[in-house]
C-alpha cells in the first residue's frame, strides 16, 4: 500500500475504502433501476477483499495481550466493518436477478460503511491540522 508524505498509508486506504464503496453505490442503484427489465443480471462489487489485500491485512487477528482478554473466533468471515447479510434470492420467470429486499439491504450497509470511512478519513485530517497547528 502506497504511503502519503508522512509515511503513513491511512488517508490512501480510507479513500480506496471511499472508491469502493462508491462504485457498490453505483451498482446498487443500477439492480434497483432495473428491477423490472427481463433478463438483467444484477451487479455486485466486492471490494473488501482488495482492499484487504492492498493493506497487508489478510491474516487480521486481534492480539489479546492480557489473559482477560476474549479472542477474536477465526471462524469470523474476514471483512472490514459489519459481518456479511444473510443471502436472500428469489427467482424469477423472467430471468431478472434483482432482488429488492437484498439490495435495499445492501444500500443500507453501504451507506453505514461509507459514512464510517468518512468519519476516519474526518479524523485523520482534524489529527494531522492538530499536530500542524501545534495543539
Amino acid at each position: 500500500m502506497n504511503t502519503g508524505p508522512l509515511g503513513d498509508s491511512t488517508i490512501q486506504t480510507a479513500r480506496s475504502w471511499l472508491t469502493g464503496l462508491s462504485r457498490r453505490q453505483q451498482a446498487i442503484s443500477d439492480n434497483i433501476a432495473n428491477i423490472d427489465t427481463p433478463g438483467y443480471v444484477a451487479k455486485e462489487v466486492p471490494f473488501e477483499q482488495q482492499l484487504q489485500r492492498a493493506i497487508g491485512q489478510g491474516n487480521s487477528r486481534l492480539a489479546t495481550t492480557n489473559a482477560r482478554h476474549i479472542a477474536a473466533s477465526g471462524s469470523s468471515r474476514n471483512q472490514i466493518g459489519l459481518q456479511a447479510a444473510q443471502e436472500m434470492t428469489t427467482q424469477r420467470r423472467d430471468g431478472n436477478s434483482v432482488d429488492i429486499d437484498q439490495e435495499m439491504v445492501s444500500l443500507a450497509e453501504t451507506q453505514m460503511r461509507y459514512q464510517a470511512a468518512a468519519s476516519a478519513l474526518n479524523t485523520k485530517i482534524a489529527t494531522l491540522r492538530n499536530v500542524i497547528r501545534g495543539a
